[in-house]
């Protein structure tokens, strides 16, 4: 963990273009609710991701107005906004100009879902879901896959505000299929008062996917 940290330190330092003999100007840090990861407890920003930044602040000696926003809000405003930190994401080659990238912090694989037990979906090949509908967290790594495999918006893709209304979704039986990380959405469905080992992965989409903190200079 501490190499990371410091990275994250040097970045965070190099982002801000005051001079020596002034104060540093605020950083402004945004990060989706993404339990267990990130998410707002009684006013405090709990879990890995607050953490992590909350102890990068106090080691700097930096100051940052912390916001949880809708991803896809935070995503865009992070790329406009100078002096920003978004934690964490999944860095591609979609995104690699847009941002300073710091880490890694936490491989987590993409994958395809189903529920699983006596009932669950036969499934053999990708086109089992292309034929169906498969909801998927909208401006994620995992709606740029499944967009390249030919899945598209109204027709067999359903986009979601977050992981956990992709898993809403799935327990309810309203789609057969979920793109997603499995971390995040057992969490939900158990949130949610669903069995979370009931997520049956059918597919590896990206085994490499790494979370990253990133930066706007």
């Amino acid at each position: 963990m501490r190499l990371p940290l410091l990275a994250l330190l040097a970045c965070c330092c190099q982002l801000l273009s005051a001079r020596a003999d002034q104060p540093p100007p605020e950083l402004y840090a945004l990060t989706e609710n993404l339990p267990p990861l990130s998410y707002q407890q009684g006013g405090d920003y709990k879990g890995f991701s607050n953490e992590l930044l909350l102890m990068m602040l106090h080691e700097s000696g930096l100051h940052a107005t912390i916001e949880i926003k809708p991803w896809s809000r935070a995503l865009r405003e992070a790329q406009q906004v100078p002096n920003t930190v978004l934690y964490l994401t999944v860095r591609t080659p979609e995104r690699e100009d847009w941002f300073k990238w710091v880490g890694p912090a936490l491989p987590l694989p993409i994958e395809l879902f189903r529920l699983g037990g006596p009932k669950a979906l036969p499934y053999t090949s990708i086109e089992d879901a292309r034929r169906a509908r498969v909801a998927v967290a909208r401006d994620t790594p995992g709606q740029k896959m499944m967009e390249d495999r030919g899945f598209s918006e109204n027709q067999n893709l359903v986009l979601t505000n977050d992981e956990a209304q992709s898993a809403k979704l799935l327990y309810a039986r309203r789609v057969p299929y979920t793109v997603g990380v499995a971390l995040f959405q057992r969490y939900a469905a158990r949130q949610q008062g669903q069995d979370p080992e009931r997520l049956d992965s059918v597919q590896v989409l990206d085994e490499h996917a790494v979370l990253f903190r990133a930066a706007k200079g």
